[in-house]
């Protein structure tokens, strides 16, 4: 497994930032950069085997984590005790989370997600989410700008714009926890554990409770009041119509058992009054339990349309897609560091700061490049050496052939 230095997103300062991730596509830097050159250089051959090895490094993290993931997924076929399963767990989760580093994602904090799900969502829904049954997630994000929208109060009556927070990339993975199998054994095979893999684009952040699995729309307080507010009010005033009739029977029937010794006066249509007014309570009630019915499908198709138009991928698809992004990124950070390298020894801040000016200058592009990433990739590879604090890297004449033995090991 590899390691990694866990990155965390915090919402109250990321915004004043710039965003880690390398919008501009890896042809059109390479496009720039090999401007000029023929496709059989030793500039543009470097650049290719560095991209080679770099996705070689993910695809051979790819195949790790497939193959624990099918381990912990048939756990008969593999004899793990529960105890193994559990480690393999926890051992595939961080390997998600080394992926999505590696792709530039961050890890929401405890406090931001809370924050997030207590916040009103947008559109107006009540979500509660049972988290009792996961036993272990996974939240990152990568990307974050700010959106304005339209929101309307008052029953539509009022207006105004609003700047939400939303977030480019919203990665889930979510473990259920495993339930033993009927007359289990202690210590034996549990059931196959439950995934939950999504992967979604431009969510606001006070939505993203809609999201997680195990959620369930409730209504909201003042939708309670509008649909049953005039239904009790309703029933108050058809008890008071027919309240008259009802003493009038209820003495009747003390009379009828002895327990009054006075007939009491009964007044015609008592019973149709009453029947009538039994009838009008039930069409009431049947009317907004249909209301119920329909406001309650309305909001179940605002949660659908809002996971079916953001959501990216699912499940080993999320997974492929983050794997590809990993292997876009790695390249376009190496890549950038080393051709700025060629031009002579730097230390990593002027490093930085010259590629970030690049980045702006060539493509309008406001980014915070993680040049200690970069150089860490470079020197893993044989391509760059530092000194007191200096890195220097070497010639592409020099590069091939070592890149090229570290390709051809990799077959062997």
């Amino acid at each position: 497994m590899l390691s990694f230095d866990m990155k965390v997103l915090d919402t109250n300062t990321s915004m004043a930032k710039k965003n880690h991730v390398i919008t501009v596509s890896q042809e059109r830097i390479l496009n720039v950069l090999s401007e000029g050159l023929s496709e059989s250089t030793d500039f543009v051959r470097s650049l290719r085997l560095i991209r080679l090895l770099l996705r070689a490094e993910i695809d051979h993290q790819s195949i790790d984590i497939r193959q624990r993931l099918d381990k912990i997924v048939h756990p008969s076929q593999t004899s793990l005790s529960i105890a193994q399963r559990e480690a393999s767990s926890k051992i595939l989760t961080d390997d998600i989370r080394s992926i999505l580093i590696r792709a530039n994602y961050v890890q929401l904090r405890d406090a931001d997600i809370e924050k997030a799900l207590t916040t009103q969502s947008l559109l107006r829904l009540n979500i509660q989410i049972n988290r009792k049954h996961w036993n272990r997630s996974v939240i990152f994000s990568r990307g974050k700008h700010i959106s304005s929208q339209t929101m309307t109060t008052w029953f539509g009556l009022r207006k105004k714009t609003i700047d939400v927070e939303v977030f480019d990339r919203l990665f889930l993975y979510v473990e259920y926890q495993p339930t033993p199998r009927a007359r289990q054994k202690p210590g034996t095979l549990l059931e196959r554990p439950l995934f939950y893999v999504r992967l979604f684009e431009n969510i606001p952040v006070a939505d993203m409770e809609m999201l997680f699995p195990n959620c369930a729309v409730k209504m909201r307080n003042l939708d309670r009041c509008i649909m049953f507010g005039p239904a009790i009010f309703a029933v108050i005033g058809i008890s008071a119509v027919i309240q008259t009739s009802w003493l009038a029977l209820y003495g009747l029937a003390r009379w009828q058992l002895g327990i009054d010794s006075v007939e009491p006066v009964v007044p015609g249509g008592a019973l149709a009054a009453i029947g009538g007014g039994m009838l009008a309570i039930l069409i009431w009630g049947y009317t907004q339990f249909g209301r119920y019915q329909k406001m309650r499908m309305k909001y179940l198709k605002t949660l659908a349309d809002m996971i079916l138009y953001r959501l990216l991928d699912r499940d080993m698809g999320a997974a492929a897609r983050i794997l590809d992004e990993a292997s876009e990124e790695e390249a376009k950070e190496a890549i950038l560091a080393y051709r700025f390298l060629l031009d002579g020894p730097s230390t990593a801040e002027g490093l930085d700061a010259k590629i970030e000016n690049w980045l702006s200058a060539q493509f309008q592009e406001e980014i915070d490049f993680e040049v200690d990433d970069a150089l860490a990739k470079l020197n893993r590879l044989g391509i760059a050496t530092y000194t007191n604090d200096v890195w220097t890297a070497k010639k592409p004449t020099e590069l091939i052939a070592p890149l090229l033995a570290q390709w051809n090991a990799l077959a062997q």
